[in-house]
């Protein structure tokens, strides 16, 4: 058999190993971001004024938004 067969089969399956490597890290991701959006309430009690703040989102945060005293509270990631 030739060498070059040989490296084809290698990198062959060092692509198949690679590509089984980023489905899993896909999949653990997408369970974590499930966990995440189990566990956040759309709705909380404001600390400031004690009415009803909302779930929000910029491009790249989540924040709660109390409409009556205009407070806001930024998640962490």
């Amino acid at each position: 058999m030739s060498i070059h067969k040989v490296s084809m089969r290698n990198n062959q399956k060092n692509k198949a190993e690679l590509e089984s490597q980023y489905i899993v890290r896909v999949a653990n991701q997408h369970e974590a971001e499930t966990r995440i959006r189990e566990t956040i309430e759309n709705e909380i009690e404001c600390p400031r004024c004690y009415n009803i703040m909302t779930l929000c989102s910029d491009f790249d945060s989540l924040y709660y938004l109390c409409e009556e005293c205009d407070f806001c509270l930024y998640t962490l990631k």
